[in-house]
């Protein structure tokens, strides 16, 4: 298993997922605003931690993020939103983009434990059931995982 650390962003990952050292070095080039606090893998899945608010400032570099991950060959990702405070239409988009271009590959990717103000938006708009939000971590490894 690879494991490198840049700054505050901590990765986990197989050789085998591929274009690995490109995100690390693009992450750790992002500062501070960056809403991906690390990704690991575990049974199977990348979880990838967000903290702080997912808005039009830094949503791509969410994007960017999962775009690398399913071009490496990731078929299981799970968001992990417990330190997420705030995501607006534009996060929401990505997390939309994500989930339709995990399911065209034959994969998936699934949001754990949102706050209450992300989980009422995410309720609001249709997409607690869609992206199969669940209250924990766990609860979500468990369902989803090899």
């Amino acid at each position: 298993m690879l494991q490198n650390a840049v700054g505050a962003v901590r990765f986990h990952f197989r050789p085998d997922h591929g274009k690995v050292e490109a995100m690390v070095a693009r992450l750790g080039m992002l500062g501070q605003e960056h809403p991906v606090t690390g990704v690991t893998i575990w049974r199977g899945c990348a979880v990838v931690h967000l903290h702080g608010e997912l808005d039009l400032h830094n949503a791509p570099l969410l994007h960017r993020t999962l775009i690398d991950l399913i071009d490496g060959g990731c078929r299981r990702i799970v968001v992990d939103a417990t330190a997420l405070t705030f995501c607006d239409s534009v996060g929401l988009g990505v997390l939309i983009d994500a989930f339709k271009a995990m399911h065209a590959c034959g994969g998936g990717l699934r949001l754990a434990a949102p706050d209450r103000h992300v989980r009422a938006t995410l309720r609001m708009t249709g997409l607690i059931d869609i992206l199969g939000v669940r209250d924990t971590l766990q609860e979500v490894l468990d369902e989803f995982s090899v």
